[in-house]
């Protein structure tokens, strides 16, 4: 009973992992990366156009009118949820192998 129990649970874990990893894909796949790296490039290139138009009208320039500012914040719960389950796998997998290699290290010293 225990067993099929643990065995749901790691299916739908690699399930989600799965479906994580297929979105990741396609949406590379399909250029999504590239086509918001592409709108940031042309406005960056709308604002060099706008600039140098200024300039050549005499008006006065203002950085502040040129410089896009994209202040993302990453902080939500999810990325705290991630970073803190990120956080207990890597101390999980750095003390499998630390015991790991104890016990390769017992098993050399006892022959």
């Amino acid at each position: 009973m225990k067993k099929k129990k643990s065995n749901k649970v790691l299916n739908i874990i690699f399930g989600i992992l799965f479906f994580s990893f297929l979105v990741v894909y396609f949406s590379e796949v399909t250029g999504y990366y590239e086509y918001k790296n592409h709108k940031l490039s042309v406005l960056t290139q709308e604002q060099i156009d706008k600039f140098e138009s200024d300039v050549a009208s005499g008006k006065e320039i203002d950085i502040n009118d040129y410089v896009v500012i994209q202040n993302k914040k990453y902080n939500n719960k999810l990325s705290k949820i991630t970073s803190k389950l990120s956080d207990g796998i890597s101390k999980v997998v750095k003390m499998s192998v630390e015991n790991t290699f104890k016990f390769l290290s017992n098993l050399i010293e006892e022959k």
